[in-house]
């Protein structure tokens, strides 16, 4: 029995073994494709629940072993770009497996997918979408050269006027989309990055928006690489910027970055050459005509000879002589062939739960300004991880790195054309030798009042004070070489954002999704600056003697400006997609919370008269200006939005977005802003079958809503204190400000219809809208109210309403016209906006555009603001040419028959000897230009005091420095007619604004060939030529253009240039007066670029493991059709002051040599 019984326990204990040894069976193999083994391939047994139960990678040599537990499971091999492979384990112990190329194994799929619209939140198909939307696809400029992805929308987006703020490097553009719908806040649309706000704080752009000229402005899209970018959409109506609560009443611009997809690991690298010059510019005086001119100017106000070193030729002075005796053109010497490198490199890829894509760019750029270069370092890396079905991880991690040396003072050109033309760049010794230096005007001579024996005469060891505008000016060369501005910034962005669908995975079910995120936006700047005392060769005691003049002294000077701030933004959604069984039927909802939080530090340091050689602000040296300062700043926003559609024919949705801000007072910290809009799908319609052949799509789009915007005010809401001087020794505080705790958003109303048309299949398709936009509440600025309280003003107060209103359209086709190897595409917008100011408080009009006093002065266009007006109109007097004749020379007096002739018959301006009689009634006999400082009535008739004798015209007869006009001076005319010329014959002149603007783009194919064009136009705005009426006007000591060469000089003289007219003795000159002479039409149609590129055969390339290589060059900015006088009729307004060209550095021209490689 025992025996029986041990053998009976023997068998069961084998019988245990063998299932046991089973689960414990090994197998090995190799996975290979059809070239070489795979590395890193994931093995795995699955079992019928397609868990896994046990897994490895392959080897160095594709090699792998696992212990298997069930020959009933499966293995499945796996490898990024690849197709599965699967088979039953069974009973074999040894696999050969080679894995096929996703390419290869694909066989022709239909798939029907819902084209989506290209906004972020919800995911609403393209056809159901009611809101005013324009897409832009990078891939349409591949291969062009941009410094920030603003220049390339330029022209390409209806509605959008986008102008480069200047052709320095890094300048920036300023965007405006549908007109200006603030005054004293930022104008520019909201910038929105992977469906975060991408902007700067507005203490780190440090910009007067209401003061701020065309001028430089940092870029904020500096910060993102074009490369990077895969589309932008542009966010027009208020149905659509309503989610951007307070930050999108002026519209906005999402950029929606690269990201990985499935598939091999690809690399792709791209390098790109821009050469750039700079257009040409004014012809301007040479060394001769400008001396010529300079002593002409200094003649004419008292008929006496003045005599200037400097000007005088005299070999008896070396020193002088050698450096002013040239002919220098200085806009040549500041100017060069500007290179720009771009180098781009790109690693993307994933598999079935992960994709990336990291990507890494590095541009160099040397300006076509000598001393201008910029170095920027760039890098993206793009995260998407499936943990499951339901689950989604997404990570964007954005460095950018950016070091631009500008020029010290951003302003070379500028100083180029007001250099004295007969001075020389380089240093001479007394004998004539160069001596391998910069020259440097000599010390300044002394003024009147700061010596004993009045203004000290130049003995050919200094510079006369006379020129004291030009020893400031100084060397525009040695300027650019030695002195500089080094801008460092530093802007990293990561970003984390999780999806977990709580409800449904599948289209044709209930879902609700939960998508969380969180940003970091760190931001530094460091600004460094030096001017060493070799450009200024300045006495000690001016600045250290004379606080009033600290600005003035450069000896030596240091600065740095240093800037930090942190912003956390955390965002959590719901968003509900239906299922219903009834498919004609659609709902989802978009429920969000966003809070939105910052800090920021300030500090600068300015030193002067440090060591020579030393550039370090932090040595020891004199103190001229020191601060530091720290900001906080948060709000919070909810935000809801509802989609219906029904058989996608008839769609609806509406919206409402609540934002906190610590801008305003209690009772004012929140503003709800509600949006609705519909599209009705007409070509769906039963009775529009008939049209399918044609009419792919016809859709009306109608929709309404409010945004808002804070309007620069901020803080108010608080007392502020100030010191204010010594008491008793103890420093004085006083209250700064009244407590504003009333003032309101400004908030922006907006009605847009919008249609849609699509012909044969959507092979053209277009676009028109028709808007108008109503702001109220606008912000203004020093509110004057009675002093009895304390105050004169109220720093802010809303106080005005203003509109834009306008149309636009769109077209564009896929390829066209195809003919064998041949086909083309096609594209063009319009768009026309009105501006007009409704309504603006009495007292700030007043203070607006001046006190009864105000007249209007030399070079200089007053900023006024008119009720019925576009906000940038242009005020003036209007210019009717020049005076022929002195009053002297009038010829209806006595005095002047006698001195001048008269007419041997009555009706004759020639004497007896048939000799032109040189006076303006004789001219006016011959029926020759008669012109004359004489006062006219209404009907023309001239007028005459008691005794008959002609009344002359003055400028500003009533005030103390009345001035009467003289022969060559400007006239200009007087509309009430009243013999004088003051601010009540200022009228309107024209608008800075554009009537319409646009661009038109043809793109050609031919086979493997395509020559792609883009141009841009703006039409119906003026333009303020400041620089022609500096270069004109002959009231200083500036280089004038070569335009005044027919200046006028004598009585008699025709001719559209007033006579030269110093100003530096004090005599007034009001040849240079605000007036339509210099108001220009700042119409044109620029040819943007012409682009021909050549894209190789992938199948002949493959065998050298190349998988794509794309060649392109371009030529870009080379012609405007114009008829604007200045360099460059791109120029924009700013706030309140009109659209001005003051000698900015043109944007340049270029051409690009372009190549993408990818394997």
């Amino acid at each position: 029995m025992n025996k029986i019984t041990k053998l009976l326990l023997l068998w069961v204990v084998a019988l245990m073994a063998i299932p046991a040894n089973a689960q414990q069976r090994r197998i090995s193999g190799t996975v290979a494709d059809d070239i070489d083994v795979i590395i890193g391939a994931n093995v795995v047994e699955l079992d019928k629940n397609n868990r896994i139960v046990s897994q490895t990678v392959t080897d160095m040599n594709g090699n792998f072993t696992m212990n298997i537990k069930d020959p009933n499971n499966t293995l499945k091999v796996s490898y990024i770009g690849y197709k599965n492979f699967t088979q039953k384990l069974g009973t074999k112990n040894v696999f050969k497996i080679t894995l096929q190329d996703n390419t290869k194994t694909m066989t022709e799929v239909k798939v029907t997918a819902k084209q989506k619209a290209p906004t972020t939140g919800l995911d609403i198909p393209a056809r159901e979408y009611a809101g005013a939307v324009a897409k832009f696809n990078m891939s349409d400029v591949e291969g062009l050269a941009f410094e920030s992805v603003d220049q390339a929308l330029q022209g390409q987006i209806p509605g959008l006027d986008i102008v480069p703020n200047s052709g320095n490097l890094g300048s920036g553009t300023t965007m405006r989309l549908r007109g200006t719908t603030t005054i004293n806040g930022n104008a520019q649309p909201l910038i929105v990055v992977n469906d975060h706000i991408f902007e700067l704080p507005d203490d780190a752009q440090d910009v007067n928006f209401e003061t701020m000229d065309n001028e430089e402005q940092f870029s904020t899209l500096l910060n993102v690489n074009p490369e990077d970018i895969e589309s932008i959409t542009v966010l027009k109506d208020a149905a659509t910027a309503a989610k951007w609560g307070i930050r999108g009443s002026n519209g906005v611009i999402e950029i929606k970055l690269r990201r990985g997809h499935r598939g091999p690991t690809r690399v792709a690298f791209s390098y790109r050459f821009n050469g750039t010059w700079q257009p040409d510019g004014y012809e301007m005086l040479n060394g001769d005509g400008y001396t010529m001119m300079l002593k002409e100017a200094y003649y004419n106000p008292k008929q006496i000879p003045t005599s200037l070193p400097e000007l005088d030729y005299n070999t008896e002075m070396p020193y002088i002589y050698n450096h002013f005796s040239h002919n220098t053109d200085w806009v040549n010497e500041v100017t060069r062939m500007g290179k720009e490198h771009k180098y781009y490199v790109t690693l993307s890829g994933g598999g079935e739960k992960a994709t990336f894509r990291i990507s890494a760019g590095y541009d160099k750029s040397t300006g076509s300004i000598i001393g201008q270069q910029l170095d920027r370092f760039s890098t993206a890396t793009a995260l998407d991880y499936w943990v499951s079905d339901r689950i989604k991880f997404s990570s964007n991690i954005n460095l950018t790195f950016t070091t631009n040396t500008k020029n010290y003072g951003n302003d070379i050109l500028a100083r180029a054309y007001k250099a004295m033309p007969n001075m020389s760049v380089m240093e001479y010794d007394r004998f004539g030798l160069e001596t391998g230096n910069y020259f440097n005007m000599l010390p300044l001579a002394a003024n009147y009042g700061t010596s004993g024996s009045g203004r000290k005469e130049n003995d050919g060891t200094m510079t006369s004070y006379d020129l004291n505008d030009m020893f400031f000016n100084g060397n525009p060369v040695a300027r650019a070489q030695k002195a500089w501005n080094k801008e460092r910034q530093y802007n990293l962005t990561p970003q984390f954002s999780i999806e977990y669908k709580l409800l449904g995975t599948e289209d044709d079910q209930h879902r609700l999704n939960y998508v969380g995120d969180v940003q970091l936006n760190i931001y530094n700047t460091s600004s460094d600056e030096y001017c060493p005392s070799e450009l200024k060769t300045m006495d000690w005691y001016w600045g250290a003697e004379n606080s009033t003049n600290l600005g003035s002294n450069e000896r030596n000077y240091v600065s740095n400006d240093e800037y930090k701030s942190l912003e956390f933004t955390t965002r959590h959604d719901l968003r509900y997609y239906s299922g219903f069984a009834n498919k004609d039927h659609s709902l989802s909802g978009l429920v969000r919370f966003e809070l939105y939080s910052g800090s920021s530090s300030k500090q600068n340091t300015g030193l002067w008269n440090v060591p020579d050689g030393i550039t370090d602000p932090t040595v020891v040296a004199l103190l001229r200006a020191a601060g530091a300062s720290n900001s906080e700043w948060r709000s919070q926003s909810f935000f809801g939005q509802l989609h219906y559609s029904y058989k996608s024919k008839y769609s609806l949705d509406a919206t409402v977005r609540t934002d906190g801000s610590t801008n305003f007072g209690k009772g004012s910290k929140y503003g709800t802003f509600p949006s609705v809009g519909g599209r009705w799908n007409i070509s769906d319609e039963n009775w529009m079958q008939w049209s399918k052949k044609v009419i792919s799509m016809l859709a009306f789009r109608p929709t309404w809503g409010i945004t808002g915007n804070t309007g620069g005010g901020s803080f108010n809401q608080y007392n502020k204190y100030a010191s204010d001087g010594y008491y008793n020794g103890h420093t004085v505080v006083r209250p700064e400000n009244l407590s504003l705790t009333q003032i309101r958003w400004e908030k922006t109303k907006q009605w847009n219809l919008g249609f849609n048309l699509g012909l044969f299949d959507d092979i053209v398709t277009a676009e028109f809208e028709v808007y108008d936009k109503k702001t109220t509440d606008l912000l203004m600025d020093n509110l004057r109210i009675p002093s009895a309280n304390g105050f004169n003003y109220l720093s802010k107060v809303n106080a005005g309403t203003m509109r834009n209103k306008g149309w636009e359209m769109n077209v564009s086709t896929a390829r066209i016209a195809k003919v064998g190897k041949f086909a083309m595409k096609l594209r063009g917008n319009i768009a026309q906006n009105f501006n007009e100011v409704e309504e603006m408080d009495p007292l700030i009009l007043e203070a607006l555009n001046g006190s009864e006093t105000y007249q209007p002065g030399n070079l200089n266009y007053n900023q006024r603001v008119q009720i019925g007006n576009a906000l940038g109109s242009i005020y003036g007097l209007r210019y009717k040419g020049v005076y022929r004749y002195d009053y002297d020379h009038n010829g209806y007096t006595q005095s002047s028959i006698a001195a001048y002739g008269y007419a041997e018959h009555e009706n004759s301006g020639y004497d007896a000897k048939g000799n032109a009689i040189n006076t303006a009634a004789a001219a006016l006999r011959r029926g020759e230009n008669a012109t004359c400082p004489i006062a006219f009535d209404a009907d023309g008739n001239m007028l005459t005091d008691a005794k008959g004798i002609p009344l002359p015209m003055y400028y500003c007869y009533n005030e103390s420095y009345r001035y009467q006009f003289q022969g060559g001076d400007a006239i200009y005319e007087d509309v009430n007619h009243d013999g004088q010329i003051d601010r009540y014959d200022m009228v309107y002149l024209g608008n800075s604004n554009p009537k319409c603007n646009g661009g038109f783009g043809i793109q050609l194919y031919y086979d493997r060939f395509s020559l792609n064009t883009g141009f841009n136009f703006r039409m119906g705005n003026q333009i303020v030529n400041l620089a022609r009426m500096n270069y004109e006007s002959m009231l200083n000591n500036n280089n004038q253009s070569f335009a005044t060469t027919w200046r006028w000089r004598k009585n008699g003289d025709i001719t559209e240039i007033p006579r030269a007219l110093s100003k530096v003795h004090g005599y007034n000159s009001y040849n240079s007066l605000p007036s339509d002479r210099y108001v220009e039409d700042g119409d044109y149609l620029r040819l943007q670029y012409i682009q021909l590129s050549y894209d190789f055969d992938a199948k002949k390339l493959k065998k050298y493991g190349i998988n794509n290589l794309k060649l392109f060059a371009s030529v870009n900015n080379i012609w405007c059709w114009t008829k604007y006088t200045g360099v460059d009729p791109d120029v924009s307004p700013q706030g309140f002051a009109v659209c001005t060209d003051n000698s900015r550095t043109p944007r340049t021209k270029s051409f690009t040599c372009s190549v993408n490689l990818g394997f």
